[in-house]
């Protein structure tokens, strides 16, 4: 009886890291990698600011999370379910450092930096990823991306060389913009909404 019972605690406490590895998608990477601002050929390290991220998908709101695993990290969300819900859907994602355009300043403060002149914005072209899209399966749901948008990825440089372990420096927040009509790549109006075009 008693090696019965140690079985079965065995084998519960086998199920629960299961189901705690499976539940990690709060557990982000602390720095992701992203072209250099010098040389897009050339990969730099990013801390990633998750706080905003994390914080609302505690309160339900899951997908700037969502759009963190699977257009800036390039991953499936590590969410229960996940692979099974959407086994049918084909397409690669796309991760950070697949960018295609970067800016340099943005036309309106962020943070403390007062004047926008040390954002970089990060341009990518996803064509899949994951929204928020609560089944019986799984939260997660792998759709393609409208055509008629950009993903822009915007990261604070540090004012002094080399930040938290050799970081450049912060990825800060994402999100969908227009694209513009005359160049489908890139977003609207982006020669009046950034100061400079890196690459």
């Amino acid at each position: 009886m008693a090696v019965a019972q140690k079985a079965g605690c065995r084998m519960a406490a086998k199920v629960l890291n299961v189901v705690r590895q499976l539940g990690s998608w709060l557990d982000f990477p602390a720095t992701v990698q992203a072209p250099s601002p010098e040389d897009r050929a050339v990969l730099c390290d990013f801390v990633l600011g998750s706080a905003d991220a994390a914080t609302m998908a505690r309160i339900g709101r899951r997908q700037l999370t969502f759009e963190m695993w699977s257009m800036i990290l390039g991953v499936e969300p590590p969410v229960i379910g996940c692979a099974r819900r959407n086994w049918k859907t084909q397409g690669e994602l796309t991760r950070l450092a697949e960018a295609h355009a970067l800016f340099k300043g943005i036309e309106r403060p962020l943070a403390d930096d007062d004047d926008g002149s040390d954002v970089l914005a990060y341009v990518l072209n996803p064509k899949f990823m994951y929204e928020n899209s609560p089944d019986m399966v799984s939260v997660a749901l792998k759709v393609a991306v409208p055509q008629d948008v950009v993903f822009v990825v915007y990261a604070r440089l540090n004012k002094a060389s080399g930040g938290p372990n050799g970081a450049r420096g912060t990825v800060t927040h994402w999100h969908f913009v227009e694209a513009d009509p005359a160049f489908p790549t890139l977003p609207v109006d982006f020669s009046s909404r950034y100061r400079t075009r890196l690459w």
